[in-house]
């Protein structure tokens, strides 16, 4: 027999098959609403965030005068000159 004759054959049964009716919506919105519940949990993670967020900016100001001080050791010798008035 030739394979378009079969795949015909099929084709012709299948197009006779009734399609199986099914609702599904009430399993769909179970699903949606459990989402929906579940997404409050994300609170305590964005006030961790925010927090390291500040620490981290603390600290890179503190670093950048730092920094300073590390690339010029001098400025060790003028810090304290700096204060001082050139005229009275």
């Amino acid at each position: 027999m030739d394979a378009l004759k079969i795949i015909e054959k099929l084709a012709e049964k299948a197009r006779k098959e009734s399609v199986p009716q099914s609702d599904v919506s009430p399993m769909v919105m179970h699903e949606i609403n459990a989402l929906q519940r579940t997404e409050s949990g994300v609170l305590p993670l964005e006030f961790f965030a925010g927090i390291s967020a500040v620490a981290a900016s603390i600290i890179t100001i503190l670093s950048i005068s730092a920094w300073q001080y590390i690339v010029n050791p001098l400025i060790q010798f003028i810090a304290p000159l700096q204060e001082m008035p050139l005229w009275k």
